[in-house]
């Protein structure tokens, strides 16, 4: 129970415990339109759930009715449950923009209604899904006049998924139909996979994604970050993309969003919308996306990646001449900050030397306010004059612009910096690197931090909250800045999931201090978390790390700016526990439902055998947790048991007449019988469980097997109620029998066994439900999907063939009382062997794809109880 507390709270602080949404809100000039686009009549008629829309504002809406198309085709795709109309945000944004800059072309969105399936719970929907999207994209291309090769897909959380299945498994087109998959929010690795379809699409998607790579589709994942509660960072890294991104550091967002506001922050739409336009190619007649990998990757890498400019696409040449009559300054200092403050208002351009010696080796720069496109080289110096070597004029050098980047920055001034390795500078004799500043950028105050250093004396140590564990001879020390020092690093072990840092001011002299702390993790590109410490909010904070991934061969770090004008007494130690639990709710929840199962298949093995030796069952199981590091899971699993076990007990002593009358008045309605009348035939179905079977089981051709065993389920409920019912009065009845006491005392050892055995059946019993309640979750989607679809068909014809069959299995055992289990069996070791290997499921390299075996591995073990009873019978 403790840990299951402790539990809870890291639950409650993983959806709790992130920044608030600082997102400004999108909105339209003016009223939103969607026209309808039909599609063939059979289409149609195969899916009448789903429907294709042209969005349109204002007298732009009246040319999409007449079908008039001429610009470049978008196609949004929404994602589980979503709505077709969440494309407004992308559209208006991208309409206004192509009016407010007046480009020689537009985007033409176009977004479908997927009737709100739940694609992310439910497999059988999500190729139905994919059928239609690719018949959308046929159609959507011969709306065009002139011929029209090319479509960009845009699609959110499961929409991602689809727009990627929809180019590779249909064979009504091919993955060079779109040259730009963008998704958002995509679960590129689900967590849930509940049936065999689900997990068959994803398998055959991974096996085709090579064809969007040889097509050469360009393919960008964003991911909101640790405000997104539902699709972690890890789940968004797709294995193909060129890009993977989280939205909080994307250049000019820095934000992080929700599941939903992915779709509606302003700043995230506006990098979008601009990575779009500077990926069309303007000189082609009529213009179109670029026809190369290359050119659209600049664009899409420079927006949502490496932007080291404005916020238009800026291409950067390799060399440069430095402009004649400027003023040079070498300052051969390793910190120092230089300002313009002091310069004359007319000033041309002002180059900044900075002399490489070999030691240190490392240099960081970070400018404010610095505007100038192309501002820092690699240069060589040609003449010598005193004892400074000072740069020829007209003479010219190596562009390092590209290799810098742009900077949050708590005071929203533009920020730029850069990290140099001199041993990662190829170019031949190079001896000074120069910061260029521009006439244009001396208008405004321009501040200049340089910082040269040995990577070594930089390194911030983390303290272990164990040291004893981890540092057994030394004591970790804290680290102290020095005035002047701009950036240090932290490096921790794959172990840690969070570290807390903390910045103590020591000495400053400006009252607007600030610093900056960045988490960079391997397979991610650029960095995945940001956090601010300014003198209002100076920590502790956490920084949890955001891509979980057990294959790690380099340790995630954390990257540091501090402000020059102060000294600072950093401190970072690995957070506590209930931040780690956190973590850990976020990257194993799902292990739950497999390790629930395999205890319930554990604790029904021996119930079926008293007589087998438990302590080294257990022994094996504890070493087996252990060892596979699931030993968390199994304590937290056991307390859910636990807990959904006192509820269950508590619900049949005090709700088992409630269910009765929600059955009879169910019936009553269901075959226009009076309450009376439905209450004795349920009560003769309880009495005839092979008509109950046939009854049930006759509910699964016309709608659905998911249906069938939840009734199953509740009627399983009421048999549980009934039983403790019949306890009771057993219980009654006796005691009124036994009035004298030679008869108390004669039939009180056949009273206590008789009671004893009840008592043991019902616990059987009481186990037997609690792993049909877990078996039947996978069933709550597939019923979802029917009832949604009740009005188009009432048979759900997509549901899993394997867990249809599980479903006859364990509903048909069910309502005829089959499993029961039997005592002194000694041919359960199979069982045990068979609950350790799902236990051991989640110690696979992808435990969420062995999810959907849990109905099939019970309905056979349901199978083996009851072959077992009848043998009992016979013999």
């Amino acid at each position: 129970m403790l840990i299951f507390l402790l539990y809870i709270l890291g639950a409650a602080r993983y959806i709790t415990d992130f920044e608030e949404n600082t997102c400004d809100m999108t909105y339209m000039f003016e009223y939103p339109q969607y026209v309808r686009i039909s599609l063939d009549t059979e289409i149609e008629e195969q899916y009448p759930r789903y429907g294709l829309y042209a969005y349109g504002e204002g007298f732009i809406t009246e040319k999409l009715r007449r079908m008039y198309f001429s610009g470049i085709p978008v196609l949004f795709i929404p994602g589980n449950v979503g709505s077709h109309e969440q494309v407004r945000s992308l559209a208006s944004v991208s309409l206004r923009k192509s009016l407010k800059d007046r480009t020689p072309f537009h985007f033409d969105y176009f977004t479908v209604s997927l009737g709100k399936d739940y694609s992310a719970l439910y497999g059988g929907v999500l190729m139905e899904e994919t059928m239609y999207v690719s018949y959308c994209i046929q159609k959507i291309l011969s709306l065009y006049k002139t011929k029209m090769d090319n479509i960009i897909l845009i699609g959110h959380s499961m929409g991602g998924i689809i727009a990627k299945g929809s180019v590779v498994m249909t064979p009504n087109i091919n993955a060079s139909v779109a040259s730009i998959i963008i998704t958002l929010a995509t679960p590129h690795t689900p967590t849930l996979v509940l049936d065999h379809t689900f997990a068959n699409y994803y398998q055959n998607l991974e096996k085709r994604l090579s064809e969007i790579k040889a097509a050469g589709t360009s393919v960008v994942s964003i991911g909101g970050g640790p405000r997104d509660t539902l699709i972690t960072s890890t789940q968004i890294l797709d294995p193909t993309a060129d890009i993977n991104v989280i939205s909080n550091t994307i250049p000019d967002v820095w934000k992080s969003t929700d599941h939903l506001s992915i779709l509606w922050c302003k700043q995230l739409v506006l990098s979008i919308v601009c990575s779009l336009f500077d990926s069309v190619n303007y000189t082609q007649k009529p213009s179109k996306i670029a026809s190369t990998a290359k050119e659209r990757m600049q664009a899409l890498s420079y927006h949502f990646h490496h932007r080291a400019s404005g916020k238009r696409l800026y291409s950067y040449n390799e060399t440069m001449q430095f402009e004649p009559g400027g003023i040079w300054i070498e300052n051969i200092q390793r910190h120092y900050t230089w300002s313009n403050k002091n310069l004359p208002k007319k000033t041309s351009f002002v180059y900044l030397m900075i002399r490489l010696n070999g030691q240190p080796d490392y240099l960081t720069i970070d400018t404010i306010n610095l505007e100038s496109k192309d501002w820092l080289f690699a240069c060589t110096a040609s003449s010598i004059q005193g004892q400074s070597r000072v740069i020829v004029l007209n003479n010219w050098g190596w562009n390092l612009t590209n290799r810098t980047r742009i900077l949050p920055d708590p005071l929203h001034r533009l920020r730029k910096t850069v990290d140099l390795s001199f041993q990662e500078i190829k170019y031949p004799g190079v001896t000074h690197i120069i910061i260029k500043i521009t006439p244009d950028s001396l208008e405004n105050y321009i501040t200049i931090n340089v910082d040269l250093y040995s990577y070594n004396t930089r390194l911030v140590p983390v303290k272990s909250t164990f040291p004893l564990l981890k540092n057994v001879f030394i004591k970790p020390r804290i680290q102290k800045s020095d005035l002047g020092h701009v950036r240090y690093y932290a490096n921790f072990d794959n172990a840690m999931d969070v570290v807390t840092v903390e910045f103590k001011i020591s000495d400053c002299t400006d009252p607007k201090h600030h610093a900056i702390v960045e988490l960079l993790e391997p397979e991610s590109i650029g960095v995945t978390q940001i956090q601010f410490f300014t003198v209002m909010d100076n920590g502790p904070k956490s920084i949890k790390v955001q891509i979980k991934h057990k294959y790690y061969n380099v340790s995630p770090n954390l990257r540091i700016t501090l402000d020059p004008a102060c000294s600072y007494i950093i401190n970072i130690q690995e957070a506590g526990i209930i931040d780690r639990i956190s973590c850990i709710v976020r990257d194993r929840w799902y292990l739950l439902y497999t390790t629930i199962i395999s205890l319930l298949l554990l604790f029904l093995s021996t119930r079926i055998d008293h007589g087998l030796k438990q302590t080294p069952i257990i022994v094996i199981t504890v070493f087996l947790s252990y060892y596979y590091d699931l030993m968390f899971e199994c304590l937290v699993a056991l307390a859910i048991v636990c807990i959904f076990t006192i509820g269950l007990c508590c619900s049949i002593i005090f709700l088992g007449s409630v269910a009765h009358n929600i059955a009879v008045r169910f019936l009553a309605r269901a075959i226009a019988f009076s309450t009376t009348w439905s209450d004795w035939l349920l009560g003769g179905l309880n009495q005839l469980p092979f008509i109950s079977a046939i009854l049930i089981l006759s509910l699964i051709p016309a709608t659905c097997g998911g249906l069938a065993m939840l009734i199953s389920v509740f009627l399983y409920f009421l048999t549980l109620t009934k039983m403790y019912e019949d306890y009771l009065e057993e219980l009654l009845m006796a005691s009124l029998q036994h009035f004298n006491w030679i008869r108390r005392f004669r039939s009180a050892r056949d009273d206590s066994e008789g009671h004893e055995n009840t008592r043991q059946k019902i616990f059987n019993h009481l186990i037997l439900f609690i792993l049909w309640c877990f078996t039947a979750i996978p069933a709550v989607p597939s019923v979802l999907v029917w009832a949604k679809n009740f009005s188009y068909d009432m048979k759900l014809s997509s549901e899993d063939p394997l867990l249809l069959q599980s479903w006859i299995v364990l509903v048909t055992c069910s309502t005829m009382g089959w499993v029961q289990l039997p005592s002194n069996n000694r041919k359960n070791q199979s069982q045990v062997l068979s609950s350790w290997i799902i236990l051991l499921m989640g110690a696979a390299p992808y435990p969420a794809f062995y999810q959907y075996y849990m109905p099939p591995a019970v309905a056979g073990v349901t199978i083996i109880i009851a072959l077992n009873r009848m043998c009992n019978i016979l013999n």
